[in-house]
């Protein structure tokens, strides 16, 4: 069996990129060239041409990373610069009857809906200007429910039909890190193909401690055509929303998103291995993971690689006068309170003049066993997920929400939607609301 191919392509310097790093996106006509010189040649050393993807007449969908309604300064989204520069590619060098681009973010009510979305990141503009024929946002479309056959966990998904539909999908993720799936790439991108309701069982289930394995499910409903990854200007550190931007200027490319996700988290300083999602996807053969047996061309992993910031997905001790009372905790709920609880941190909150006003908050998670509900008298207590209640300390941490000022509860498991919920019933309460 030959090896997949994958390709690392650097782009040329954009002259945009110092002005968008320090805060302002911009986008150039020079740059756009840059970015599409790079995707194209990826294309070519990857698969030679998209003719041995794209008969004539498909409908090809462009499925990009828009994690969040949030702007490209965020860099939690697809550079708009490589969606306009993938999208002209595709309409230029295809016999495509259709292009179009679909996404929906994964947070949905509760960091925008898809429209609103792709409005903020200029993913629309972008798309536009690349000359798509269409911009899809799923969560306006019809679901076809989906058995998903040899899954392990995540085994009944609704999935978005314009994503069934098309003749050929070219999974366009951003090189980030992230809180829960340590990075999210090609694998991790296939969390947009379905609805986004919390709590709920699709986005919300099997998101705790088995994220990965729930990936490595979802990713058998349809395996990629085609994966090019944006690492333009990735996000290390507190990703995939509170991290910060570093400089790669790369296109990665191939048509095995396990290969592709191997070599992308190696330039990325992570081994395969490391990351969940890889890891599952790999060893159950939907993908290769073995760099020995990866044709990595056009640049080595050694010659791009930049160690990335990990992020820290530990919520306790974090932050003076937030305090995590955690101990017998999953990462579904731990990793979204620590999400939420950076989102609160720099969102511009005076921390000393908030808790002189509202004292010592207190977030509550799974089982507490050596919890003193005394804590909570006359505080405001945030309790998480639903599991907190088949713990023997459940009487403790019933007692300890009758002393409470106020108690907030967030029923799901995991309940993911804390990672903006949480930091927007902080801001209500910052505002005196």
């Amino acid at each position: 069996m030959s090896k997949p191919v994958i390709s690392v392509v650097k782009v040329e310097k954009p002259e945009g990129n110092a002005q968008f790093m320090a805060g302002k996106y911009v986008r150039l006509d020079d740059d756009i060239k840059k970015i599409k010189a790079a995707v194209g040649e990826a294309i070519k050393l990857s698969i030679g041409s998209l003719d041995n993807i794209i008969k004539e007449g498909d409908t090809v969908l462009i499925k990009p990373n828009l994690a969040f309604q949030a702007p490209p300064e965020s860099f939690a989204v697809v550079d708009p610069r490589t969606i306009e520069a993938v999208v002209s590619y595709v309409k230029e060098n295809s016999k495509a009857g259709k292009v179009v681009v679909g996404d929906n973010p994964s947070l949905g009510m509760h960091v925008g809906r898809a429209k609103p979305a792709f409005k903020d990141s200029r993913m629309e503009e972008a798309a536009k200007l690349g000359g798509a024929d269409e911009v899809i946002y799923f969560d306006e479309h019809d679901v076809v429910p989906v058995e998903i056959e040899g899954a392990k966990v995540f085994k009944h998904a609704t999935v978005f039909k314009p994503f069934l539909d098309a003749d050929v999908v070219i999974n366009l993720p951003k090189m980030k890190v992230h809180l829960a799936g340590t990075v999210t790439l090609g694998l991790k991108n296939w969390n947009g193909i379905i609805p986004n309701c919390h709590p709920d069982a699709q986005q919300q289930g099997a998101h705790r401690i088995e994220l990965g394995q729930k990936m490595a499910d979802l990713y058998r409903v349809r395996h990629a055509d085609l994966v090019i990854v944006d690492a333009v200007i990735g996000m290390e550190g507190q990703g995939p929303h509170a991290g910060t931007p570093i400089e790669m200027n790369l296109i990665v490319a191939g048509t095995d998103t396990v290969a592709v996700d191997s070599v992308a988290c190696s330039i990325m300083g992570f081994d395969p291995m490391e990351i969940p999602a890889v890891r599952c996807a790999g060893t159950e053969g939907q993908g290769e993971i073995d760099l020995n047996k990866i044709d990595v061309v056009g640049n080595s992993i050694e010659s791009v690689m930049k160690h990335f910031k990990r992020p820290g997905g530990d919520p306790i001790g974090m932050y003076a006068g937030l305090t995590c009372v955690m101990q017998q905790t999953c990462g579904g709920c731990h990793v979204n309170v620590r999400g939420a609880l950076d989102s609160f941190a720099i969102s511009g909150i005076d921390m000393k003049k908030f808790l002189e006003k509202n004292g010592e908050i207190i977030v509550i998670a799974g089982g507490v066993p050596d919890f003193d509900p005394e804590s909570c008298r006359d505080k405001n207590v945030f309790i998480c997920g639903d599991c907190w209640e088949l713990f023997p300390s459940v009487d403790k941490v019933r007692e300890g929400a009758a002393l409470a000022k106020t108690v907030t509860y967030y029923p799901g498991c995991a309940p993911v939607y804390i990672f903006a919920q949480l930091n927007t019933d902080l801001q209500k309460l910052a505002a005196g609301k």
